[in-house]
């Protein structure tokens, strides 16, 4: 099945998308290799996406919100 080509409204959630990641990478002491590693991705990968290079599958994408989601769950755990 070929792909079909990223418009407007594509480019912007991915630019969106790579503006989060590195976002939550810088803030939770992650390098690119790191999240890879957690999202089974390749460190190429998660490169290409946060330079806006790669739209990411959408299985990435909900990959990487679980993850956020997770983070944000244990930070608001209190003793």
């Amino acid at each position: 099945m070929p792909r079909r080509k990223a418009n407007d409204k594509d480019r912007a959630a991915s630019k969106v998308l790579a503006e989060e990641m590195i976002s939550f990478r810088k803030e939770n002491l992650f390098n690119q290799r790191k999240l890879a590693e957690v999202l089974d991705l390749s460190r190429r990968t998660i490169q290409m996406i946060e330079g806006g290079t790669i739209t990411p599958h959408p299985a990435t994408i909900s990959a990487f919100r679980g993850l956020v989601a997770k983070f944000k769950a244990a930070k608001q755990v209190t003793i």
